[in-house]
């Protein structure tokens, strides 16, 4: 048998215990077992069923800009997932201070550096950090809660559920075989469904499935947008100026290609590429590594995403320019949609 059969096989018990535990999880909230709570405000949960490489990030960022363009006030809620701290830290008070990296988790900083008018605290006990934001009177009135589909404990005006076009099944199996954290079935309690990454794959088969385990449920499209390229002082850089072998390209997040596709597009043109795991920690083994692959092109510059580039920057004193994107719904409706949604249910 090959090898990676026997790992399949090795994969399957585990999986099938993470998907009875996660159905027995679900059933529990579904029959009352278990308690949904509700928020002090309205909120609009971002979710997936798959574990990470959706767009989440790039989502939330572009329709919390959106809930403000629009006259609303959102405070994001996340996990701060790969942070050192624990209990309730608010990473942004929407006025201007920002807790630190190492405090916040990679995710929540690049959105608090994004969003400065944007309250966001992070907790893994969401409820706890909603009730931390009421407490404070953070300028909000509203909640977007980020990677929230499968924290179903706090209750939620609007369900949206992202679907990658690149890999829309997340394997078709649950962790560790594939990727699913819930069962496709789970995409019925969705609200309204958006497929992203449509500028990188053909978004049929990711709509089909869509259709078929949630009929009815209103699809939208979202497309990679680079915004932009920046230095350490977040000055714009013009892509033309980082010549061709000069730049280490370094991500730790889930869809590597993802951001190499992004480089690509952009004319660039790295010595090297570095790929470490999502929310990579930067040891100094794995910092030694970047300094090696530096000395051994000849590069004299890092090139990373916005998620890495908060955590390098504190570990390097190198040149680093980042990349920043968001993801945008194609149909010019959709906010308005999200917000119409979220009056039915609050009125």
């Amino acid at each position: 048998m090959k090898r990676d059969a026997i790992g399949s096989l090795l994969l399957e018990p585990p999986a099938a215990l993470f998907g009875a535990l996660s159905r027995l999880r679900l059933a529990l909230y579904q029959k009352g077992l278990l308690k949904v709570e509700k928020a002090p405000l309205p909120t609009i949960s971002v979710g997936n069923l798959a574990a990470g490489g959706t767009g989440k990030t790039p989502f939330v960022r572009w329709l919390a800009s959106e809930l403000l363009r629009k006259g609303r006030r959102p405070c994001i809620l996340t996990r701060g997932y790969g942070r050192e701290s624990t209990g309730t830290v608010v990473v942004s008070d929407g006025k201007g201070e920002r807790a630190a990296v190492r405090d916040s988790g990679d995710e929540a900083q690049l959105l608090a550096r994004a969003l400065p008018k944007v309250p966001i605290v992070a907790d893994a006990n969401r409820i706890r950090g909603a009730a931390k934001a009421a407490e404070l009177s953070l300028p909000a009135d509203l909640f977007l809660l980020d990677d929230g589909f499968s924290h179903v404990r706090i209750s939620r005006e609007v369900d949206i559920v992202l679907v990658d076009a690149t890999f829309p099944d997340a394997g078709g199996a649950f962790l560790p075989a594939g990727l699913l954290r819930e069962p496709l079935a789970s995409l019925s309690r969705a609200d309204l469904i958006v497929i992203t990454r449509t500028d990188q794959a053909n978004p049929d088969r990711a709509r089909a499935l869509c259709e078929e385990h949630a009929r009815g449920i209103p699809i939208f499209h979202a497309t990679t947008e680079v915004l932009g390229i920046s230095d350490r002082s977040g000055l714009d850089v013009d892509p033309v100026n980082l010549h061709p072998g000069t730049l280490v390209a370094v991500s730790g997040v889930a869809r590597p290609e993802a951001f190499q596709k992004t480089l690509r597009d952009l004319g660039i043109q790295p010595a090297e590429w570095l790929e470490f795991p999502d929310h990579a920690k930067y040891t100094p083994f794995r910092i030694g590594r970047i300094q090696k692959a530096l000395e051994d092109s000849g590069a004299t510059a890092l090139v990373t995403t916005e998620k890495d580039a908060v955590k390098l920057e504190v570990a390097l004193s190198v040149p680093i320019f980042s990349i920043g994107i968001q993801m945008p719904v194609v149909e010019q409706n959709f906010t308005a949609e999200v917000l119409a949604r979220l009056s039915r249910q609050v009125s």
